[in-house]
């Protein structure tokens, strides 16, 4: 399933490890040594260099990627939700 993370970003919820808050993120002394790596490897997207809210980390063909995003880590949950259950709803009309 997807879901909008941010201006013209989407992701797919079957590369989807984890979506933090960027505020609880950033207080970890490792989670910055993730960050730092991720950079140096050229896997961090920031949809928005302003506006940082969450911090998505994805797992595509074997390597980590991070997106910093604008939106709330709870209001893309709820995305994915909803569109897990719109399209399940939509699968069960025969």
């Amino acid at each position: 399933m997807f879901a909008h993370i941010g201006e013209d970003y989407v992701i797919n919820s079957a590369e989807l490890l984890v979506i933090l808050s960027w505020d609880s993120f950033v207080r970890s002394k490792d989670n910055l040594k993730i960050l730092e790596n991720l950079k140096l490897h050229d896997r961090v997207v920031v949809i928005n260099d302003e506006i940082k809210k969450s911090i998505i980390i994805l797992e595509v063909d074997g390597r980590m990627y991070g997106i910093i995003s604008p939106v709330s880590p709870g209001t893309i949950a709820k995305r994915l939700l909803n569109f897990n259950l719109y399209f399940d709803n939509y699968l069960d009309q025969d």
